[in-house]
């Protein structure tokens, strides 16, 4: 089984260098702590309430749940915050990544919140008396991140999901990954054929 490590440096090595969070980033970030330790009442706040105002989010949770979720989310935006920002930290976010699973939490749950962070950290950080060249490269730095966390968590989501469904068919009825692959690229190519067929009716 791969480490959680592994995973995560599988994802980061798919994204082009261009585009990827880097050390410069991190040091940015960290250079503006005190401003962003500030708003984490209002992250925290604004992340749970838009969560629990939608239904098929607030479904996630049971009852009387919020306060202790509220505390892994500052939990992350303080090691965020403060960093370092290294292999373990993302490593714990491709842990994340089974986690989403096991409270069937999907991506695009995840991908938006994700975006609402870096949306609200662009509007509070427009609203400070700062440089705006540096403002800008502050906003940028949150989106790199957001977007390699965010590339994390789903690879490691889809890998472990993939994983958990072959082994239980090699232990259910004996199917090798290989003939696994060899079907879901069949039924994938159905599939596509299909939706542009549709799209091609539509259009």
């Amino acid at each position: 089984m791969d480490t959680m490590h592994d995973v995560a440096q599988a994802a980061i090595a798919q994204i082009p260098p261009a585009c990827r969070f880097t050390e410069d980033h991190s040091r940015l970030i960290h250079s503006y702590k005190e401003l962003l330790l500030s708003l984490e009442p209002a992250v925290i706040q604004g992340f749970y309430d838009t969560i629990y105002d939608h239904p098929a989010t607030s479904a996630v949770f049971v009852e009387g749940e919020r306060p202790a979720r509220e505390m892994t989310l500052a939990h992350w935006w303080r090691r965020t915050v403060n960093g370092p920002i290294n292999d373990q930290y993302w490593a714990w976010m491709a842990m994340v990544g089974l986690v989403h699973i096991a409270r069937k939490v999907g991506n695009p749950m995840m991908l938006s919140m994700s975006s609402y962070v870096t949306a609200l950290v662009a509007d509070r950080v427009g609203a400070v008396e700062m440089n705006r060249a540096d403002a800008e490269h502050l906003v940028e730095a949150f989106r790199r991140l957001a977007s390699t966390v965010g590339s994390i968590i789903t690879f490691g989501y889809d890998r472990a999901y993939n994983r958990a469904v072959v082994t239980a068919l090699d232990d259910l009825a004996g199917m090798p990954e290989s003939l696994f692959d060899r079907l879901r690229d069949t039924e994938v190519r159905n599939a596509l054929a299909e939706a542009r067929s549709d799209n091609a009716r539509q259009s």
